[in-house]
């Protein structure tokens, strides 16, 4: 007998989900809660519990923050580049303890779009989807007796987005051929309805008009999300400007360039994925920001010159933090009237939201005029919507990593699948400290 619980599944943010067989038992993401959160990361008895897996959908804290908890004796299964920028957070840190977990062979299972495995007498297959971390998952479970979707984070509006549909009818549907009995969706939107969403594509078209207009540009951008950064480093090349960063940057830069040519092969055979353009993660030309470095002279470059000297002729997009030891790199160059330009979440910047970041508001007022630029890593009402009619569950529906629920059943699903939207009938909906809210 197939069983599903829920833990924070009413919030954004350290949403939990296990789900047990009459042999195993599995857990999807252990994360943390958001910034601004009221109730505290929930607390799971992990020897009641007896978890034999713990599935990772993709790298964001608030699906992976809290895999230092999990019991040595259970494995731990994620993508290769979630590994990669994991490792590389815990090694600028100096998280030794994260360190150990990630470079542990035995512990840490690397999985592959379409690459089933299984976990006891639960099949799992990974199916790779478009989202602002670049190695995001679905997964789907097949138990004796129950077919589980788990969509994770996913959206259609970002550079691997074009084929989400076809996908999950080719691959997970089988064309009709193979049933989902339930279904997880995530609904971050659910609470943003009214937000316009702004796609990669049409942001990229507004980058190369940026770059055609002020050469001298500083991105605030989260050093992974990797659709971002391709964004501005695409539109940024094709205007003949270098992208610069910390060497952290850098660094997770080098692993969406490293996997590029793997995720294009997969993508172009559909194996699996949301499919999309991969070749707009060939970052080539990104340097670790170090202004008085002199470099020497090569092809086009007649004379030994400073790395500020060629910024300063050739034009730069550089990657900052909005935080207080990135002042002095925008004031070297204040004699260029360069643009800053935001590209994170705007809620942080907003007094009246629980996330709001007085940091990040008050290194914006100090720089004055800034562009917001920024497109949403979650799917649109119409999207999530398509994926429900497109999945067809014969059971339920449970709405998961959303603060508006309800919102569910004004999408524009067939009425047969509105009918199946439950909000803890059957699984424990929202859990708080551990104990189940039936």
């Amino acid at each position: 007998m197939t069983d599903v619980k829920v833990y924070n599944g009413n919030q954004i943010g350290g949403c939990i989900t296990v789900v047990s067989s009459s042999k195993a038992k599995v857990m999807i993401d252990f994360g943390e809660n958001l910034p601004g959160a009221e109730a505290a990361d929930p607390a799971f008895d992990w020897e009641a519990e007896r978890v034999d897996a713990v599935l990772f959908t993709h790298y964001h804290g608030d699906h992976i923050g809290r895999f230092r908890e999990i019991p040595r004796s259970v494995p731990l299964y994620m993508g290769r580049v979630t590994r990669q920028v994991m490792t590389t957070i815990a090694e600028y840190t100096k998280d030794t303890k994260a360190l150990q977990i990630l470079q542990d062979d035995t512990r840490v299972h690397e999985i592959k779009a379409a690459e089933s495995f299984a976990v006891k007498d639960i099949r799992i297959t990974p199916y790779l989807v478009d989202h602002s971390a670049f190695d995001a998952y679905m997964y789907l479970l097949e138990t004796p007796d129950k077919t589980i979707l788990h969509t994770g984070d996913f959206r259609g509006h970002g550079h691997r987005g074009k084929s989400l549909i076809e996908m999950i009818d080719k691959y997970i549907r089988r064309r009709g051929k193979r049933k989902v009995d339930v279904l997880l969706i995530e609904g971050t939107m659910l609470s943003r309805l009214t937000e316009k969403v702004y796609s990669e594509a049409d942001m990229l078209k507004d980058c190369i008009r940026l770059f055609q207009e002020h050469r001298y540009v500083f991105l605030i951008c989260s050093s992974t999300n990797a659709d971002t950064l391709a964004t501005f480093y695409q539109a940024a090349a094709k205007n003949r400007i270098k992208m610069y960063a910390h060497p952290y940057v850098c660094e997770q830069i080098s692993h969406f360039r490293e996997a590029e040519a793997e995720y294009r092969k997969s993508a172009d055979k559909n194996r699996g994925t949301a499919g999309g353009d991969h070749r707009i993660y060939d970052f080539k030309y990104v340097y670790p920001y170090a202004p008085g470095k002199v470099i020497p002279a090569y092809g086009n470059l007649k004379k030994d010159m400073t790395q500020e000297e060629i910024m300063r002729d050739e034009g730069f997009c550089i990657v900052i933090k909005a935080e207080e030891p990135y002042r002095k790199w925008i004031d070297r160059f204040k004699d260029l009237n360069p643009v800053v330009v935001y590209s994170m979440w705007e809620g942080y910047l907003n007094p009246g939201h629980k996330a709001y970041n007085e940091k990040y508001k008050a290194f914006l007022d100090w720089c004055g005029h800034v562009q917001y630029m920024h497109t949403s890593g979650h799917a649109t009402a119409g999207l999530l919507a398509e994926v429900i009619n497109a999945v067809k569950p014969t059971e339920s529906i449970y709405p998961i990593h959303t603060e508006n629920a309800k919102e569910l059943e004004r999408l524009h699903i067939k009425e047969e699948l509105r009918g199946k939207i439950r909000y803890g009938e059957k699984q424990s909906w929202g859990c708080e400290k551990g104990n189940v809210k039936k």
